[in-house]
């Protein structure tokens, strides 16, 4: 028999903090739930910081009451700390851990969240400044509640079909990385021929100002904010990522402009790889250096190499620190010296290419990603809700109707 209870009497908050407890640093991410951090991040937390941080048990939920609506939550497998403002919640007698866990991440259920964040702006519009929500309005959401038997029956359903969609999402991630492998491994061959690589026979190189040009241009009347990304994509905000930014409060265009084929350099990211060719059109931030090869040198070849370097860490060598793992790229004068390998005009061409058809297998497979990522947040809500026997369901199809790359 289901019945509907709200939320505060199917599990409670638990507040112990770490004090002089020695536990992994734990993440909740809307896709991948709670996970340890360093599989996310290799930037630590301060260690004076983490007495203060929440202990996690494993079967605990972990809720970060600033993204729940967008289902930031999910079940902890780990003993681990916490930041301070996330809530954890321990599942009471009348509910199965793996069961709330799903019923969590339903789009119902981050809908109910939405209605009850305490914040200022809208979500709609992707200006809510401070989005959290508290255990007391966590607990007032009324929920459905089967059988435990049930319960356990859904949880394992979704397990396991979640569980065959991340495989297969999985595999065609290693596709793309294996022929982005092959473009590093070219990148690299051709440092390892030149004098970077400590032959004194080796390749010429040359500082990188007399193979790009900075280039100095006033901004376009256009709305498109140019973003070098940490992954190498440098595009408009708009057609990878609308949240997660500040706006300026004036509509004046601002920075400077750049162009589809400039090279983009971020002048404090860069060292982490926000490097590339710019893939669309429009203004952006002053501290980005926006460069164009010169005579026949090919875009794409020079974004490649200039993030290869510097995800190798030479180009560290040649900047300001400003902050602990932040180095100071801005300056031209300095980093336009920085020497790179000469390579052949053919061999730029020859790898960028590759790079160029590359490129649209990672859009359709970013493509087949959230297609997939939304049948999984259809199957979850229709199981949770009860619109289908998941008894009857098993060895069904997930992935019907998703076009595969």
């Amino acid at each position: 028999m289901t019945k509907e209870i709200l939320g505060k009497y199917l599990f409670r908050e638990v507040d112990v903090r770490a004090g002089a407890v020695n536990l992994p640093l734990l993440s909740v991410s809307r896709y991948y739930g709670v996970v340890p951090r360093s599989t996310l991040t290799d930037a630590l937390a301060r260690a004076e910081d983490l007495g203060n941080y929440k202990v996690c048990a494993p079967g605990d939920i972990v809720v970060n009451r600033m993204s729940a609506y967008q289902g930031a939550m999910g079940q902890s497998e780990f003993s681990g700390l916490v930041s301070p403002d996330y809530m954890v919640l321990r599942p009471g007698p009348l509910v199965h851990g793996r069961y709330l866990h799903h019923l969590f991440r339903s789009s119902w259920f981050t809908g109910e969240v939405v209605r009850r964040l305490r914040g200022i702006g809208s979500v709609g519009l992707g200006n809510v400044r401070t989005p959290r929500i508290n255990a007391d309005e966590f607990g007032s959401i009324p929920l459905r509640v089967p059988s435990l038997d049930e319960q356990r029956c859904i949880a394992d359903f979704l397990d396991v079909e979640i569980g065959k969609m991340d495989a297969i999402l999985r595999a065609r991630s290693r596709m793309y990385e294996l022929l982005d492998e092959r473009i590093d491994q070219q990148i690299l061959e051709v440092i390892g021929r030149s004098c970077l690589s400590g032959q004194v026979a080796g390749n010429p190189v040359m500082a990188m100002r007399w193979m790009l040009e900075k280039q100095v241009r006033s901004p376009l009347e256009s709305p498109e904010v140019i973003t070098a990304f940490r992954d190498g994509q440098v595009t408009a905000r708009s057609l990878r990522r609308a949240e997660g930014y500040t706006n300026s409060a004036s509509d004046d265009p601002q920075g400077q402009a750049v162009r589809v084929g400039d090279v983009v350099v971020h002048g404090l990211d860069g060292f982490a790889g926000a490097i590339g060719a710019s893939e669309a059109e429009g203004n952006c931030s002053p501290v980005y250096h926006v460069l164009a090869p010169k005579g026949d040198g090919d875009a794409l070849y020079y974004g490649r190499m200039l993030r290869t370097l510097a995800l190798q860490g030479y180009l560290t060598g040649f900047s300001f620190s400003t902050r602990e793992r932040a180095f100071d790229f801005r300056n031209w004068d300095m980093f336009g010296r920085i020497p790179i390998p000469v390579a052949p005009f053919s061999e730029q061409r020859h790898i960028g290419e590759q790079v160029r058809t590359v490129r649209p297998l990672r859009d359709k497979f970013d493509k087949f990603g959230k297609l997939l990522a939304e049948r999984c947040q259809s199957l979850i809500t229709a199981a949770v809700a009860g619109q289908f026997d998941v008894s009857a369901a098993s060895g069904r199809n997930a992935t019907d109707g998703v076009q595969q790359p």
